[in-house]
């Protein structure tokens, strides 16, 4: 009897959507009036909506804070906030990243470029390699923790990473940024080999734009294991996009990205020095066409991937990946209180292990955003997971919020959420002919959180307990040398808290923190507490000093019972945009202190680094 009554939920909330009583709105009301006190998020309902009306405590990145970057990675933009963390992000330029939220690992993290899925299915974990995208071309993030399998499908089980990247501007205009500096361990002496350039290129009118952009990132300073032997890294990125608008009801957008990876790297058992080398190459193509209607409209969604990597070691082989996603949904708003989403999306993935295999799932998926008063609203939702090799699964959500304190000055919100996420086993850990086990079966995650926010004039506090029972989970067993399920339950909970404020007029501060514990669990490599804090000091409108502290605790080593000692290290950086020409200039310091730490055993960490950079703008 349950198993047919949760299912009945979603056609219930399907059918429920059309069938109420809709009004009459322009389609500009899809984005709300704001205040100066806020900002507008998407990634919690698919809608622009008020931060106030959000249920989730969302992190969105912007241009000004994506400049702060500009010379660094993706991974140390990431990394400052709390709940995230990056397995390898200090280490040497190839290494691969483990993408963490809130005690996940890559395979329950979904990553979103252009509203669409990223991943390599011929990856262990079907993850997205963080080397291939540069932050020259992100317009916006929005970091959404929590489970979210149901608004945007498996492997969202702990979070979504949505990028937007940039678009074309009317008229032309072209944007140059050249950087360099050194990438080098604590004990290596200072030298020039770390070179950064991006060139990107775009013109457009009211109903074409269209653009082109190139950026390679070479260094050659570190070794991947503690050695002598430097891994040199070499990454070459093209691409360009087409973009229409009708300017009444009907737009697209259109793009080919291209990006290759030449590293060297280290044999890992026995772990030594080796002159191995890794060719990675990703082409993507994608095309978003957009339709609107009075109070409503549709979106289709349709992305591929493919990805091939050529290991050449004593043991030489190659893996090819193909990812192909297909999304519709409908957007309809019904009078001003009820922002709905009803789609369907279809996923394929390929990998050539044993001769080749593929997995396909199929998603009918709903959503509502209810603001039932100024005060409260509810945002919920169901999806029905058919998928190829497991058969049926249902995800759901339901996200309150409550919000006791609301003007222009303050408000002052309560939040929580209930959630379940589905994530099938990848087809590495399915069949590989060494560590793949055909017998695996699916995990299914069960996430709660309770939050409180609050955001004013001069400071903002976000801070949220969170909790995930993984049921069964995926796990290497060290006994046998593959993948297997969990006997117990793994669970995973803790807190995060976030401030952000004024300490005078040109002073602003940002601290974050996260504990995270498990039962278990597994969290090697991940502190139970970290935090991240920043100073920013403006001299004036055109120039600003940073100052980063990035601590990291405790936390178990490969073998689960090595204590690694904690650590933290201090950056600096400085930005200055010149009166005259639109042209900017920017330094970081990383690491300042040289300061000696480990963070994955016996790999090479960075030590101090100068990069030193330009970032020019026509017109």
């Amino acid at each position: 009897m349950y198993f047919k009554n949760r299912y009945f939920f979603l056609p219930l909330l399907c059918s429920s959507l059309f069938c109420l009583n809709a009004q009459t709105v322009n389609k500009d009301s899809l984005s709300l009036r704001t205040t100066a006190l806020e900002e507008v998020v998407v990634s919690d309902s698919r809608f622009p909506l008020k931060r106030t009306q959000s249920g989730k405590p969302i992190i969105k990145i912007e241009a000004e804070e994506l400049s702060k970057f500009q010379g660094l990675g993706l991974s140390e933009l990431l990394r400052q906030y709390a709940g995230i963390e990056i397995i390898g992000s200090q280490s040497y330029a190839g290494q691969n990243k483990t993408l963490s939220l809130r005690g996940g690992r890559n395979r329950q993290v979904l990553i979103l470029i252009d509203g669409l899925r990223v991943a390599d299915p011929s990856r262990i974990d079907t993850d997205f390699n963080l080397n291939f995208l540069s932050i020259d071309q992100i317009e916006s993030i929005e970091i959404m923790k929590g489970a979210s399998s149901t608004l945007y499908g498996s492997s969202a089980a702990t979070g979504v990473i949505n990028i937007q990247t940039k678009q074309p501007e009317l008229g032309f205009n072209a944007q140059l940024q050249s950087s360099f500096g050194s990438e080098r361990d604590q004990h290596t002496s200072f030298d020039l080999n770390l070179f950064k350039n991006s060139l990107d290129l775009s013109y457009g009118n009211d109903k074409w734009r269209a653009k082109a952009y190139a950026f390679t990132h070479q260094s050659s300073g570190m070794s991947a294991v503690i050695g002598p032997e430097i891994d040199p890294f070499q990454h070459f990125n093209a691409g360009g996009s087409i973009h229409f608008d009708s300017q009444s009801n009907f737009d697209f957008q259109a793009g080919y990205d291209r990006s290759s990876i030449n590293a060297d790297y280290d044999n890992s058992f026995p772990l030594e020095d080796a002159d191995f080398k890794l060719t990675t190459t990703m082409d993507r193509l994608y095309f978003n066409p957009n339709y609107d209607y009075n109070n409503g409209g549709l979106r289709l969604r349709m992305g591929i991937q493919k990805s091939l990597r050529d290991f050449q070691s004593n043991y030489p082989f190659s893996t090819l990946g193909e990812n192909l996603q297909l999304e519709l949904n409908n957007r309809y708003v019904f009078g001003s209180k009820f922002y709905t989403v009803v789609g369907l999306l279809f996923q394929n993935q390929k990998a050539d292990y044993e001769g080749g295999q593929f997995q396909n799932q199929t998603d009918i998926f709903a959503n509502i955003v209810a603001l039932l008063s100024e005060q409260f609203r509810i945002n919920m939702g169901s999806r029905l997971n058919q998928h190829g090799s497991y058969g049926s699964h249902f995800t759901y959500s339901i996200n309150p919020s409550y919000t006791m304190v609301q003007s222009d000055q303050r408000s002052f919100k309560f939040f929580t959420a209930l959630s379940s996420a589905f994530i099938a086993p990848s087809l590495y850990q399915l069949y590989d002919p060494y560590a793949g086990n055909e017998a695996l079966k699916p995990e299914e995650n069960t996430s709660f959180e309770l939050g409180v926010a609050y955001q004013g004039l001069n400071w903002n506090l976000n801070t949220a307990y969170f909790y995930r029972n993984e049921n069964p989970s995926l796990i290497y067993d060290l006994s046998s040398y593959r993948y297997e399920n969990a006997q117990q339950d793994a669970t995973y909970k803790g807190f995060e808290v976030q401030v952000t404020g004024k300490l005078a007029k040109k002073l602003k501060i940002d601290l974050q923190s996260t504990y995270t514990n498990t039962q278990d669990g597994d969290l090697r490599y991940l502190p139970k507490f970290s935090s991240q804090s920043a100073l920013v000091y403006l001299i004036n409108t055109k120039r600003q000093v940073n100052i980063r502290l990035q601590s990291t605790g405790k936390r178990f080593g490969l073998d689960n019972t090595t204590v690694l000692e904690p650590y933290t290290l201090l950056h600096l950086s400085f930005q200055n945009k010149l009166e005259r020409i639109p042209l900017q200039f920017f330094f970081h310091a990383t690491n300042l202190l040289n300061t000696d730490y480990i963070e994955i055993e016996n790999y090479t960490t960075r030590g101090r680094n100068f990069i030193l950079g330009l970032n020019y703008h026509f017109p």
